[in-house]
């Protein structure tokens, strides 16, 4: 429930309370009264459920940040572990665990993600939220070679696919391309190339999606034996990455051979802005039901007092509003912004513009 949401709902409890007054005052029905203790008990039950999950909303909107954007993912992990260990309800830190997996795969503890996303009770979070789990419990097993685990996983993406809702399809189909596109690089690399360039190669103002598509694109030229780009994109990770992930992998595979001072990615303002942003497949984000996240692969990306499936999800605005204005120009975000009253947007970036949009 959002805060739209939580209003209407005010205000339908306000028209029918006036309702309930009247036809009592012309009944004088003792009934009204039992129908009064459920209108209570009803409002009482959304307040505290407003209350537990507006701060999650919060919470998804940092963790992103935190992780695309400052690459604070010690930091990320830091948030997570302790909501997750004081979480109000079960179901609530069954959600957070989501964020708890993908905040150990950020950090490089592939192992201790494919365990935390593993241990996930999926009967007490929506459907979508599977494809997130399968993605990157599979992502993990990856950077580990548990091929086996990435080939179940995948397999049961493909079947959870045709349990989401449509408007979903194209979050499940971008995970699910780019993990079969990793899977085959050895023999489809330049499917793999094609995939890559098309999901991680625009310019979206998050770091993260630049060491991603470098990170990637490195396994590319490792496929077909190009050392010389090969390095150059290790080299843009390890100088920009700091302790994301990819920088940590980008380690282990560089050797040497360029000067990691001389692809050190330019400040933020001196570079041209973009023109057009090319659509992602989602990251937690990219966490009220799920949008992408994002998070460094397609994201994004993450509940509330009540959790059945058929309930909305806390961090629904959080992913719908991140990936839609993601996917606007920076021109469009600025005219956004003027028509809002919003000041000082003419000197914003976009990961700037977007956040004061959603604000």
């Amino acid at each position: 429930m959002n805060k739209q949401q939580y209003k209407i709902a005010l205000i339908v409890f306000g028209v029918a309370s006036i309702a309930l007054m009247v036809v009592k005052l012309i009944l004088g029905d003792q009934f009204i009264d039992w129908l009064w203790i459920f209108l209570i008990v009803t409002f009482a039950y959304m307040y505290i459920r407003y209350k537990v999950t507006s701060p999650l909303r919060s919470f998804a909107t940092k963790f992103n940040m935190l992780v695309d954007y400052d690459l604070d993912v010690e930091g990320a992990l830091k948030v997570t572990k302790d909501l997750h260990d004081n979480a109000p309800t079960d179901s609530v830190k069954q959600l957070i665990q989501i964020y708890l997996g993908m905040a150990y795969y950020y950090n490089a503890q592939y192992d201790e993600a494919v365990k935390t996303l593993n241990s996930i009770n999926l009967k007490r979070v929506n459907q979508i939220y599977h494809i997130l789990i399968f993605a990157f419990t599979a992502y993990a097993a990856y950077e580990i070679n548990d091929i086996e685990t990435v080939d179940m996983t995948i397999e049961r993406m493909e079947n959870a696919r045709s349990r989401i809702n449509k408007r979903y399809l194209s979050f499940a189909n971008g995970y699910i391309e780019i993990l079969k596109a990793m899977r085959n690089i050895e023999i489809m690399p330049e499917e793999y190339r094609e995939i890559i360039e098309r999901n991680f190669s625009r310019e979206d103002g998050y770091i993260s999606t630049k060491l991603v598509y470098n990170y990637r694109m490195a396994k590319y030229f490792e496929a077909v034996n190009n050392d010389a780009e090969k390095e150059i994109c290790l080299a843009k990770v390890i100088a920009n990455g700091k302790n994301h992930h990819t920088a940590i992998q980008a380690k282990k595979m560089f050797k040497g051979t360029v000067n990691v001072e001389d692809y050190v990615f330019p400040e933020p303002g001196t570079e041209p802005e973009e023109v057009e942003v090319v659509e992602e497949p989602i990251q937690i984000d990219q966490i009220e039901e799920v949008e992408k996240v994002a998070t460094e692969e397609p994201v994004v990306v993450v509940e509330e007092p009540v959790f059945e499936e058929s309930k909305e999800d806390p961090f629904d605005d959080v992913f719908t509003q991140q990936d839609s204005l993601a996917t606007k120009s920076v021109a469009e975000l600025k005219k956004m912004c003027k028509e809002r009253g919003i000041k000082g947007y003419t000197k914003l970036k976009k990961a700037e513009l977007i956040e004061e949009l959603k604000k």
